[in-house]
């Protein structure tokens, strides 16, 4: 698909490429920190972030937290039960 193609597509459905990727960036994270290992920074640079204080302000923008403290609250056991 062009970029006009994939522009004008984003319009119709009344959003922008910016929005997209933070909605995306933003669903990744959650999956992150949920089900792996993954370190907070090299989380922040797989998400596509120079800097992890980028992706520490981004994230407590989008909840209020820190990653951290998230995945402390909303990490999925083994047995797919979400500890408290």
């Amino acid at each position: 698909m062009s970029a006009r193609t994939l522009q004008r597509r984003l319009t119709d459905a009344d959003i922008t490429f910016q929005k997209l990727v933070e909605d995306t960036r933003r669903e990744v994270a959650h999956h992150y920190l949920k089900h792996s290992t993954v370190e907070l920074n090299e989380a922040a640079f797989l998400l596509g972030y120079e800097e992890a204080n980028s992706f520490f302000r981004a994230f407590h923008e989008w909840e209020g937290t820190s990653p951290g403290e998230w995945r402390t609250r909303h990490r999925t056991g083994k047995a797919g039960v979400v500890r408290r």
